[in-house]
């Protein structure tokens, strides 16, 4: 029997995406889904890597047990000030649907143009287990567009609103990407597959 892990949490997209870094290996894996006592844990810190580790040590000491957190946002340096990527999900409003997450954004783009509608994606990885963490890597890429408009997957975003704006230079969405056409562009996840999965191989 492989080793139990937790994904640390509750947005189905993002389990998703760490269950694919994780395919094929000897592990038990659930998420949030399966915890409701796992703790909230406030998304503040100055890097995407910083609070992927608080929610790896957070959840792994109060669950006591393997735990893998991510974090990720979105750049966009046209928006100066106005944007930042730590707070990509909370940046255009809490406890909204994501279409019209992505329809503020849009309003307050609407007047850019070309480069400056440029943006990047950066995500972290951490894994922590009971407490003690036990490595963590962030990495930057996906260097694409935001769209004039959104264009969801028709299965919906599954809490990924973003892939419903961002394209490439030749307008193609991120949820409808190859997964050549994504470690072409430097997807992240890309990036971060090979340490996660080897530091889990040697845990288990």
């Amino acid at each position: 029997m492989g080793v139990a892990l937790v994904l640390a949490t509750r947005n189905p997209a993002k389990a998703a995406q760490l269950r694919e870094l994780l395919d094929g290996l000897d592990v038990e894996l659930s998420d949030g889904a399966s915890f409701p006592e796992a703790p909230d844990v406030d998304e503040e810190g100055g890097s995407h890597l910083a609070i992927a580790i608080g929610k790896a040590a957070a959840w792994s000491r109060a669950l006591g047990t393997l735990v893998v957190a991510s974090d990720g946002g979105l750049s966009i340096p046209a928006l100066g000030d106005g944007w930042s990527s730590l707070i990509t999900r909370r940046g255009t409003g809490d406890d909204v649907p994501d279409e019209e997450r992505a329809r503020r954004l849009l309003r307050r783009m609407r007047d850019l143009e070309g480069e400056r509608r440029a943006c990047w994606w950066t995500e972290a990885v951490a894994v922590a287990r009971a407490g003690e963490l036990l490595g963590a890597w962030e990495a930057n890429g996906l260097e694409g567009y935001i769209a004039h408009d959104f264009v969801p997957p028709e299965s919906g975003t599954n809490g990924f609103w973003v892939g419903g704006l961002w394209v490439t230079r030749d307008g193609v969405r991120r949820w409808a990407l190859t997964a050549e056409d994504t470690v072409r562009l430097g997807d992240p996840w890309a990036s971060l597959r090979e340490p996660l999965r080897g530091l889990v191989s040697r845990l288990g």
